[in-house]
């Protein structure tokens, strides 16, 4: 008789628990009922709370339904942001790379997310896509390709007419020891080819090549593009960091450009080292000082990164603090107080700063609060006032933001409901990133 009525009560708990808030949203995700599971959510979360894993699981059943939309914007939005879910995503992408409802193309970025995850089996079905006629679906299925067993096709496609699948080829060469015949085209296409995206695939390729790609890459600072000549710095320091001091050093004599700041940090990298090395990181370092307060707003930025990502020094640390006080546009400010954030010595004053910024109402004064809300919930409440903007791309990062960054996916669920569809996938993604997160 006990253990009659030991069944009893667990049958009993049993079915209480199935017809329980928490199954109800359960049950609406699985049957892949958006409405219900939302409208499911909403009355549990008036009685138990935020409940982040079912939030995670609603975030990613839209991203799913999303992901087979008729619109190609909304499609490979919400393969995005699966590709940035964590780990509660996997599930999400797999069901995905088999749908049959999915383009190929849906289903080749879902695949790839997966075997960027290590998924061995994930990778085999990417690469089994190679022959697609659709030239989207081959570069991403190149990025399965293995360099070495693989090196007949890669090489095959450096020739062909779509720059996507090139760069992808050229790309995976990079990851392996090239030979002579692979070296030639890669130098090739990083001097010629008419798109800049593909000369820098090259470029970086060729950063592994060893000291046969010296010349063609140094040749690549003259570069008219701009992404190449930073592409071609760091390859020369990857290649041979001493010799590539002496010819960085002469960008240092023109004014500050993305180039000539890249090749600052580079040799401000080198301080404490003997001799014409040591000389010129005191020099470089000094170069980015300036840059931080006299060149244009976007390089002031950059000039203010790179000095952050140097060991600290006391005229580094005033000369960030002089930049922050003194600097006018609120989205270099706001990336200079970013950048100090974490620095030794200039936490205080970034906080501050970030706190001027959040008064505002554009871009600048979102990202600032969301900057602050992990340590303040009004500035939490603050963030979520943005969900109300008539301005879609700052509803987006609001809701992606809140969820994500600054932990209050309570606040962020409502973007569910938002007229416009890229803001629900933010919110979605930061919803399942969150749940990942947990």
């Amino acid at each position: 008789m006990p253990r009659i009525s030991l069944w009893c009560v667990c049958l009993v708990s049993s079915l209480a628990a199935c017809g329980g808030p928490r199954a109800k949203v359960s049950s609406a995700v699985e049957a892949r009922d958006m409405e219900s599971a939302l409208a499911a959510y909403e009355r549990l979360e008036e009685v138990d709370g935020t409940d982040v894993e079912l939030l995670g699981a609603i975030g990613g059943l839209h991203l799913e339904l999303a992901a087979l939309d008729e619109d190609t914007r909304v499609q490979q939005a919400a393969v995005s942001q699966l590709a940035l879910g964590g780990t509660a995503a996997t599930e999400h992408l797999e069901r995905l790379s088999r749908a049959e409802a999915a383009t190929p193309v849906v289903r080749a970025r879902a695949l790839q997310a997966l075997a960027r995850r290590g998924d061995g089996q994930a990778r085999a079905l990417l690469f089994g896509m190679a022959d697609d006629e659709d030239p989207e679906v081959m570069a991403l299925a190149l990025s399965a390709a293995d360099p070495e067993d693989d090196l007949g096709r890669l090489l095959a496609a450096l020739e062909h007419p779509q720059g996507a699948v090139r760069r992808e080829a050229v790309l995976r060469l990079g990851e392996s020891s090239p030979g002579r015949d692979a070296l030639l085209t890669m130098a090739r296409l990083a001097r010629v080819d008419p798109e800049p995206a593909v000369r820098g695939a090259a470029v970086r390729a060729l950063g592994g090549a060893g000291d046969a790609a010296w010349e063609p890459v140094r040749e690549r600072l003259s570069d008219p593009e701009s992404s190449v000549r930073l592409a071609a710095i760091r390859s020369l320091v990857r290649i041979d960091r001493a010799r590539a001091t002496s010819a960085l050093a002469s960008l240092l004599g023109g004014p500050p450009s993305p180039a000539a700041l890249e090749a600052a940090r580079v040799l401000a990298m080198g301080e404490g080292e003997e001799g014409a090395a040591g000389t010129d990181a005191m020099s470089a370092r000094a170069y980015l000082h300036a840059a931080i307060l006299q060149a244009g707003s976007t390089l002031r930025s950059q000039a203010a990164v790179a000095l952050v990502s140097l060991p600290p020094d006391d005229s580094t640390d005033a000369a960030l603090r002089q930049a922050l006080a003194d600097e006018g546009d609120r989205t270099v400010r706001l990336g200079l107080a970013r950048a100090l954030l974490q620095h030794p010595g200039a936490g205080a004053p970034a906080r501050d700063a970030l706190g001027e910024l959040a008064e505002g109402d554009d871009m600048a004064a979102l990202q600032a609060t969301l900057l602050l809300a992990p340590d303040a919930d009004e500035a939490g409440a603050r963030a979520a006032t943005f969900l109300d903007s008539p301005d879609a791309a700052l509803r987006r990062v609001a809701a992606r933001g809140l969820a994500r960054d600054a932990g209050r996916p309570d606040l962020a669920r409502r973007a569910l409901h938002d007229d416009d569809p890229l803001v629900r996938i933010h919110a979605a993604g930061g919803l399942l990133a969150a749940a990942s997160a947990a």
